[in-house]
Formats: C-alpha cells, structure tokens, sequence
C-alpha cells in the first residue's frame, strides 16, 4: 500500500492548498450564504478524506469486508459528483471558478483516479481471502504518520468548517443580563456600585478601574463607598483584567450618567489579546414600594479574531461571562448587604413577570 498511500498524501497536499487557498482566503465558501450547500459538500468530504488518510496505510480489508472499501471510496465520489452538480449555481456570483482552481480541481481528478487504480490493483487479492479486518501494513512509518496528521488535519478542517455553517445560521448571541433585589435604598446601592475603587472587590469582570481625570489630576479621597462627584456623561475609565498571569486592559466612557437611576457606557479595548473588542451596557436602579431596590446590568460586545472568536465566545466565552457576572451580584449582595441568600436572575430577569414570581 506504499504507492496508493504516496498518491492519497499527494492528494491531501493538494486539496490542502486547494481549501486554504481557493475555499478560505479567496472564495470565503462559508462565509457566503450563496455557497453554504457547497461549504456543507466540503465538510461531508473532509471526514471522508480523514477516514481514507487512517485507513488506506493501516488497515488490510479481507474477504466480505471488502465491501468497506467500496462503501468509503464510493461515498468520496457521490461527494464529489455532488460537489461538481453545486459548483455552478453556488459560484455564478463569484463568476464560477476562477482558471487556478479549475486546474487544480483537474490535477486532483487524475490523481484520484490513479490512487484508485493503485489502491485496487494492489488489493483486489484481499477479496477472495477469508472475511477479516486486519491493522498493520508494509508502508513505511514515516508515511503511515504523515498520513496520520493529514486524518487529524481533515478532520480537523472539516469540524471547524461545520461548527462556524452552524454558527452562522443562528440568532445573535442574546445580551448578558443580570438582576438582583437588596434590601437597601437606592442611595446606599448606588453609592456602592457607582465607587470604581469598591467595584472590582466584588465584580469579577475587573481587577483595577481608574477614572482618567484621576491620572491627568487629583485622586477621588472620599471614603469608600462615595462615588466621585466628577463622573458625568462622557467621562472615560480605565480597566484592567489580571488572568492567569497577563493583564489585559481597556477603556469605558460614560455615555448617559444618571444619578440614582442609570448608568449607561460603552467600552472598547486595543489590546490584542483581549476577545472583547467593544461593546456597550447599563447600570439600571429601580426604588420598589417596599424599601429595596432593584440593581440591574445588561451588556453585549463584539469580538475579534474573527470566525475563532465568534466561536470561542459562542460556545464558551459567553455563558462564562454571565456566570460570572451572576457570582459577582451574589457577592455583592453577600459581601455589602449581608443577603447571602439573595435570588440573583440571569437571562429569565429581563422578564418582569417570571422575576415576581421567581424572586418574590
């Protein structure tokens, strides 16, 4: 199987460059709403490319499980009659192939048919032999592990490819929103939360808040617990992060100040390194009838990184980050107004209805 296994790492060295090239970089497949069948085509033959990569160098098929073979190399070309049938239609925006991937779809097809005509010339003997599916092979080690990494790599591709067509087809990510009652009024709660130097001993999110008129000129000295009395609409912070050893920094600006009923901001970070690229939020303060007040936050962002960054903060990132911003109420509720059994909502607390019920 050393030959047919030579021209089946040809293969993946070619449609390699054929994907990261054509696909990715110049066509942007799926990225475009016109070509997600076709994209979807591409990740059905990245698995079927990662199974022959494993098989081909490693696994003798005898007897009746020949079959196998002729099931897996017969998928491959249903995928590729297929891929072959969308082309047209899902790339007539982009004016159809353009001449450097047409020729490398044809230097694929004579390679296909000769790792085919290698592959069963050497192997057709395995059909008259008792039925048995044996590993190991005579390729050579160093080509059964390149053949190994470009399974891994197929397998690999294909899976993000997958994961960011089903990305794509669903609804923005909902804003992160929590809500807490305390026993409190509003102005003690206020006063609380608004102070940036008491912030980050109970919210999660920052480890250090700097007002910038701070760093141009005179420190807020009031005690603690005063919020400072220069911060109005349009004033700008400075925030910092500390995880697993890296700071991460960035900039709020108060776009609406509010005393006593709402803070609203937006913040940004130039920080690489930082997800977050920017985003905006409210502080909202509601007196109930009974004495307590209603502390409230909802925010959203944007990130960077691109298609990885929409995937990370999507299936990790986010539902992180409201976890935490739900801890951080609770420790607020429990650090300064000794409510340690506080009801803290998440995403049911924008729903006024199902908080009555919920936290009453």
């Amino acid at each position: 199987m050393t030959t047919p296994t030579v021209l089946l790492c040809m293969i993946g060295f070619l449609g390699a460059i054929d994907i990261a090239y054509f696909h990715t970089w110049r066509g942007r497949l799926v990225l475009r709403p016109e070509t997600r069948r076709e994209a979807w085509i591409h990740v059905a033959r990245g698995f079927c490319y990662a199974a022959q990569f494993a098989v081909v160098p490693n696994v003798q098929l005898r007897g009746g499980l020949y079959a196998l073979a002729f099931a897996l190399f017969g998928l491959d070309a249903t995928i590729a009659a297929l891929d072959v049938a969308e082309e047209p239609r899902a790339r007539a925006a982009q004016g159809g192939l353009c001449g450097g991937e047409y020729a490398m779809h044809v230097l694929l097809s004579v390679l296909v048919g000769a790792f085919l005509c290698a592959y069963f010339t050497r192997s057709w003997h395995w059909l008259s032999q008792p039925t048995a599916l044996t590993v190991g092979s005579t390729v050579p080690g160093a080509l059964r592990i390149l053949a190994g990494l470009m399974a891994v790599g197929s397998a690999a591709t294909a899976t993000v490819e997958a994961l960011v067509l089903v990305e794509q087809t669903l609804p923005a990510p909902a804003p992160i929103h929590v809500r807490v009652r305390l026993d409190a009024p509003v102005e003690r709660v206020w006063n609380l939360t608004q102070d940036h130097r008491v912030h980050p001993s109970w919210d999660h999110r920052f480890s250090k808040i700097v007002m910038r008129h701070e760093e141009e000129g005179e420190p807020h000295r009031a005690p603690l617990g005063t919020p400072d009395p220069r911060i109005q609409t349009g004033t700008v912070m400075r925030y910092e992060k500390r995880i697993l050893g890296l700071t991460v920094r960035g900039f709020g600006r108060y776009k609406l100040h509010r005393p006593l009923r709402q803070s609203t901001f937006e913040f940004w970070s130039d920080d690489a390194r930082s997800l977050i690229r920017r985003g905006a939020g409210l502080w909202r303060y509601t007196p109930l009838a009974d004495g307590r007040t209603e502390l409230a936050t909802s925010f959203t962002y944007q990130v960077r990184w691109g298609i990885l960054g929409r995937l990370i903060d999507r299936c990790m990132f986010r539902p992180l980050f409201q976890r935490y911003t739900e801890q951080s109420f609770r420790r607020l509720a429990r650090r300064y107004f000794d409510a340690g059994d506080a009801r803290v909502l998440g995403r049911d607390g924008r729903h006024p209805q199902r908080f009555e019920s919920v936290a009453a």
